[in-house]
């Protein structure tokens, strides 16, 4: 098979720090792209501080910054998540439609049920995004058997639009109150988070398809299985998807890969253990990837050796 160079996280820089030290201070959840008309990149990403801190708790603020070398960035856009009103705010996927057109497909608590949630923000320039003018995307309602459906990664193919994202799916028994009352399922313990796919003429109005990427059984990913970039190579597209054992790791998770042809059937690579984490074992997730003058630029959450997230970026050649 032809996958694509993965990189040694060890190597990688940081772009963006956290905003303390220690357990619960993260910068992350990154979203790259590259604007070929304004030879810039831009980057979103997520800031965290630990639970305790009032409205400035969890996933309490995103940015999107720019950057004429893809490592130095200044930041351009901010969205504070109580302007969502909402208790955390989580990885998003930008996307350039054209020249005068840039769309954020953002995940947010939705404060009417506790629930993960996509919505779209359009744009001409990713500095100007409006949340009040944010549409509805995607809900846990438009996902058989979903309590919330989180993390797009979003392509754009033959004029469509594929989107990829966690949903939480409930374990039997699970109660509705047990599952929301933190406001993320997914630290519960309650529910398994797997790939699920949708697909859309417009970008806006999505159907559910399949899932893509199902936890594994009895295995190191029967927690969670997050598809976060992909990358193609000679007609084959890797993909790289976050996994974890259990709830006590869903803030650690690890990286893996998969294998698709079209896009929309994938085998995991990886199914012994994880391909990607720190030298001590810590995490390596949220990556995403572009491929830049030859090489590819891997943009990535990374534990420090403090319990903190940095950004970092590595680049191999392709």
């Amino acid at each position: 098979m032809n996958l694509v160079n993965i990189f040694d996280p060890e190597k990688g820089k940081q772009v963006i720090g956290p905003p303390g030290t220690g357990e619960g201070y993260w910068a992350g959840a990154p979203t790259i792209l590259f604007d070929e008309k304004e030879a810039a990149f831009y980057l979103y990403y997520r800031l965290r501080q630990p639970r305790g801190h009032g409205e400035d708790e969890r996933g309490f603020e995103v940015r999107i910054a720019k950057s004429s070398d893809g490592k130095h960035f200044e930041d351009v856009w901010s969205l504070h998540k109580k302007e969502l009103h909402s208790s955390s705010i989580e990885r998003s996927s930008l996307l350039k439609v054209h020249d005068h057109l840039y769309r954020l497909y953002i995940s947010y608590v939705d404060p009417a049920d506790s629930r993960w949630r996509i919505d779209m923000i359009e744009a001409e320039k990713p500095d100007s995004f409006h949340a009040a003018e944010r549409k509805k995307v995607l809900t846990a309602n438009d996902v058989p058997n979903a309590e919330g459906v989180k993390d797009p990664y979003l392509l754009k193919v033959n004029g469509g639009y594929i989107m990829y994202f966690v949903y939480a799916k409930a374990f039997h028994g699970s109660s509705k109150e047990e599952m929301h009352q933190t406001g993320d399922v997914h630290n519960t313990g309650k529910a398994v988070a797997m790939t699920g796919l949708a697909v859309s003429e417009d970008g806006i109005h999505f159907m559910w398809e399949n899932t893509v990427l199902p936890v594994g059984v009895n295995n190191w990913d029967q927690y969670q299985s997050r598809l976060t970039t992909i990358l193609e190579n000679d007609g084959m597209y890797t993909a790289i998807w976050d996994g974890s054992a259990g709830v006590e790791q869903n803030y650690e998770e690890k990286a893996a890969l998969a294998v698709t042809f079209d896009l929309k059937t994938f085998a995991k690579v990886s199914t012994d253990g994880p391909a990607l984490e720190t030298a001590g074992g810590r995490a390596v997730r949220y990556i995403d990837a572009i491929v830049h003058k030859g090489r590819i630029w891997y943009y990535y959450e990374y534990t420090r050796e403090d319990g903190s997230h940095e950004l970092r970026l590595c680049k191999v050649d392709c």
